[in-house]
């Protein structure tokens, strides 16, 4: 009986060993999985941080495109404008009885005045 015990014990003893070899392995890997983690998280803050850099500079250059567009409108407007103007002041010399050019007429007719 003390040998089958003796060989018990010394299986017991090896299982034990193997045991605490398992638990440290899993304590490294562990470790290295709570490390990739981290390395992830990291990684994800960056990449929502570039985030917000690229919506914030899109919506900077939508401002600045509206902003341009509205330029544009505006100057087209003031260049119809003038032209409207100019052609009113063609079309009273007309109905004065002043002779008109070619270049007159065009104008006229631009405005709609023909």
């Amino acid at each position: 009986h003390h040998q089958k015990v003796t060989e018990l014990a010394d299986e017991a003893q090896k299982h034990h060993n193997e045991m605490i070899e398992a638990y440290r392995e899993a304590d490294e890997i562990r470790d290295e999985a709570d490390e990739k983690h981290e390395e992830f998280v990291e990684a994800q803050e960056a990449a929502d941080q570039h985030h917000e850099d690229f919506v914030r500079v899109q919506k900077r250059l939508r401002e600045l495109d509206k902003k341009e567009e509205e330029q544009e409108r505006s100057q087209r407007e003031e260049k119809q404008e003038a032209a409207r103007e100019e052609a009113e002041e063609i079309y009273q010399k007309f109905k004065e009885g002043e002779t008109l050019d070619t270049e007159d007429l065009m104008k006229l007719q631009k405005a709609g005045k023909l």
